[in-house]
């Protein structure tokens, strides 16, 4: 998979997605095998995203790499991979519990998250991240540095747990 970088961690909508992709000049991504100028459009697929008041379904751009035949999904860096949990309400959730408040304030903004849901990203930050970031020297509080720094250092997204190679690629500006 390919993860497109966006400034924007709390938007979320088709709309966005659509502008970003159709911003991006696929000759200027890389492939995780390293080639640029190999990518091409191959198909779509649905996603589930949960938002704070809403749930939605997205509909998420597939490449092909025409060099190494693999194909990738492109996500915005504010998706994490196999999650329906966006990265902002997760990380609000870390720091929650780093700060040691009680799940109930966050679910009491958040319609669509259960406790359940909240419960399994403790568990995946505890067991798979937390030592991770110390070790490395990331902080939680600086959104962006965090994420290029777990894609420099780790070869993934924050919170993504499943090792499936990933790359990030930074918009021109």
């Amino acid at each position: 998979m390919i993860t497109i970088k966006s400034e924007n961690y709390n938007l979320i909508s088709q709309d966005f997605y659509n502008k970003t992709i159709d911003s991006l000049d696929l000759k200027l991504v890389s492939c995780t095998c390293g080639h640029s100028g190999c990518l091409i459009r191959y198909g779509y697929y649905k996603r589930n995203v949960q938002l704070k008041d809403d749930r939605i379904t997205l509909t998420l751009v597939r490449v092909y790499c025409t060099a190494c035949g693999h194909t990738h999904a492109l996500l915005l860096s504010s998706m994490v991979p196999y999650s329906q949990i966006p990265l902002n309400i997760q990380m609000a959730a870390i720091h929650a519990f780093e700060s040691g408040l009680s799940p109930e304030r966050i679910l009491a903004d958040q319609c669509f998250i259960d406790e359940n849901n909240l419960k399994a990203v403790i568990r995946a930050y505890r067991l798979h991240w937390k030592e991770r970031l110390h070790s490395a020297g990331l902080s939680l509080f600086d959104r962006p540095s965090l994420v290029i720094g777990c894609f420099s250092h780790f070869s993934r997204q924050f919170m993504q747990i499943k090792t499936t190679v990933n790359k990030l690629f930074l918009l021109p500006t």
